[in-house]
């Protein structure tokens, strides 16, 4: 049951759902937040403060406006332009101001008391204007001073006035009160919903994105953690970059965008839905963004690669592998002539450092020093050079030793096959010769099988010393040759004419696209016959059954080129180059008779009579493209193989 809810959690559709669903959330988690703070009139403080009476609202949205209203009504004569939904009672001890009697506003259950102190000037201040006063006997009273007051004054001035304390009851009827708790109890209701909702968003896009970043990276057939080939290519500092660098965008979009909206309301306007969309719309890209590039870091993360696939380690790596490179002599412990370079190399750079800076130094102090550094750096440059050359010298020597001994061994390795060609012809001979007095006796039915197949396999075996022969000669340059002008559309034919024979036992068909005319060039008529032999005996050998051969001439600018290609009957797993080699085959099961030397001889013959010679494998085509120069022509360049 674990299995089988593990590999649930952690298939494609359920991780590409968990993203979709945490991306929408969040989105309508901030789209919330922007209706609670900035585009309602809910008051936030209901969610806190339960009791209406209690809250900074009532205090400071109706107690103090009413303190101020009433002594700027007592100091300056200033007239309500509003009908007052508050009692007061006002008393310095001389004068009373009310529109309630005090026994009536102690009764009531929501009443309060404040005391402060009022300052009377001596004279009326130059900006007095009787016009706006409505009372004559309280404007005496200009300044308030104290804990609640509204002016400021000096010293100096309250020395030219009378300071007189007052009492001050404010109080509310409990109709208002209860009118007040009720809304304060509505908006208390639709902010706590409001929030609820929100945190139950932003609780399930936590679930989720725990969920997230437990899955990804992993399948479910497996526990190892499988990192995409795309995203997690990307160094992990430029993705916490490109993080940082998307939520600057998205703060700087949406605060320039808050500049325009309206102030909160109880219906949405025109602005502050379009906010809300654009709102949204750049929260998600921003989160999309961010989410992919955060799921990133935690897969690499959970591969322990979170640091080392960093742009700043990487650099860093390469720093420090550059630097113990140049001081890493171990590895040429065996090359003694290397070692010498590496090691004059490291004391050539550190030698040239020092000496830089010493210069540097005594430049700046303006000594005539400086001159000390120079002449050292011209000596270590001669040695540097001077020991240098020696080294090379060596390393040529050794060179021109190794060319002479792989020489060497080439021609032995020719000799060798030479002497044993030449030294199996005699006895081979006299084996065939016998084979053939033995198949003109008498003798039973299963001896003269037996007759047959010592026929066969000592012709196959005279066939193969010669290909050796003949492969020696010519690699060792000391190959015959009769060269003549020919027509080598000529020798095409009369090459296929020879192997009809053979042709017609493969059932392989053969399709030739020769020149119309004779095309003549100067080489060794027996030789490129050999050569052409070889070459459709192979194809005809490896082609695959129903399959054509396909032998084309064309002219091109006193250049002829023949190409043979076939398609093969097996998966060629080698390169052109390997296939050329000497005993190599392409048929690894070796279900077909051959030496491997087919190919090899027809190259090595090839260059000998004047032409090139190249191999070309696309999938199972298998060509073999010849180029010779028409007669009268300068010869050749080497192909590229």
């Amino acid at each position: 049951m674990v299995t089988k809810l593990r590999r649930f959690s952690r298939k494609k559709g359920l991780k590409i759902f968990s993203f979709a669903l945490t991306v929408f959330l969040l989105v309508s988690a901030i789209i919330q937040t922007y209706y609670i703070f900035y585009a309602s009139n809910l008051n936030i403080e209901s969610l806190f403060v339960k009791d209406y009476v209690e809250s900074d609202g009532f205090r400071y949205g109706e107690i103090t406006p009413a303190i101020n209203d009433v002594l700027n009504k007592i100091t300056v004569g200033k007239k309500l332009d509003y009908i007052p939904k508050y009692f007061y009672y006002y008393t310095d001890g001389e004068k009373y101001y009310n529109n309630i009697t005090l026994s009536e506003i102690i009764k009531l259950k929501y009443h309060y008391e404040y005391d402060g102190e009022i300052w009377f000037p001596k004279e009326k201040p130059d900006d007095y204007n009787s016009s706006d006063k409505n009372d004559s006997d309280y404007l005496e009273a200009y300044y308030l001073v104290g804990s609640d007051h509204i002016y400021d004054i000096s010293h100096n001035e309250a020395q030219d006035g009378e300071m007189k304390n007052y009492t001050l009851y404010i109080g509310f009827s409990e109709e208002h009160m209860q009118q007040k708790q009720q809304e304060w109890n509505s908006d208390r209701s639709e902010v706590l919903s409001k929030v609820k909702l929100l945190v139950l968003s932003l609780v399930i896009s936590l679930i989720c994105i725990i969920h997230l970043i437990t899955v990804t990276g992993r399948k479910p057939e497996d526990d190892k953690v499988h990192l995409t080939p795309y995203m997690d290519r990307i160094y992990t500092d430029i993705q916490f970059l490109l993080i940082i660098l998307t939520l600057v965008i998205w703060f700087g979009g949406i605060n320039n965008q808050m500049n325009y909206t309206s102030d909160p309301s109880d219906v949405l306007s025109m602005d502050q839905i379009v906010m809300m969309i654009y709102l949204g719309i750049l929260s998600g890209i921003a989160l999309i963004i961010c989410g992919v590039l955060f799921l990133s870091m935690v897969r690499k993360l959970k591969a322990r690669k979170l640091l080392k696939h960093s742009l700043m380690y990487a650099i860093g790596s390469g720093i420090n592998k550059y630097i113990r490179s140049l001081f890493d002599i171990k590895r040429f412990e065996n090359y003694p002539l290397t070692d010498s370079l590496n090691r004059r190399q490291i004391i050539f750079t550190v030698a040239s450092g020092l000496l830089v800076f010493l210069f540097t130094i005594f430049s700046l102090l303006s000594t005539i020093l400086w001159i000390f550094p120079l002449m050292l750096e011209a000596v270590v440059i001669y040695w540097y050079f001077y020991e240098n050359r020696k080294t090379f010298e060596e390393i040529n020597l050794g060179f021109q030793e190794s060319l002479k001994e792989q020489m060497k061994s080439e021609r032995m390795k020719v000799d060798l096959i030479t002497n044993v060609s030449h030294d199996l012809k005699t006895p081979l001979t006299s084996i065939i010769s016998y084979v053939e007095l033995l198949s003109k006796e008498e003798l039973p039915e299963a001896a003269r099988d037996y007759v047959n197949i010592l026929a066969d396999k000592s012709g196959r075996l005279k066939n193969i010393v010669s290909d050796l022969f003949d492969l020696a000669k010519s690699t060792s340059g000391n190959l015959p040759l009769n060269m003549e002008n020919l027509d080598l559309k000529k020798l095409i034919e009369q090459t296929l004419g020879d192997m009809e024979d053979e042709i017609e036992k493969s059932n392989i068909r053969i399709k030739t696209t020769l020149t119309e005319s004779p095309v003549y060039i100067y080489s060794d008529g027996k030789k490129l016959y050999r050569v052409f032999q070889n070459i459709i005996g192979n194809a005809l050998k490896y082609s695959l059954q129903g399959t054509r051969i396909f032998i084309d001439m064309e002219v091109d600018n006193k250049i002829v080129n023949v190409v043979i290609k076939n398609t093969a009957s097996y998966d060629m797993d080698f390169t052109a180059e390997e296939i050329l080699q000497r005993f190599n085959r392409g048929d690894k099961s070796r279900t077909t008779e051959g030496s491997g030397l087919g190919l090899s001889i027809a190259e090595s013959f090839t260059r000998a009579c004047g032409g090139n010679f190249k191999v070309e494998i696309d999938g199972d085509q298998f060509k073999v493209k010849l180029r010779f120069t028409i007669s009268g022509v300068v010869p050749l360049p080497e192909m590229d193989n």
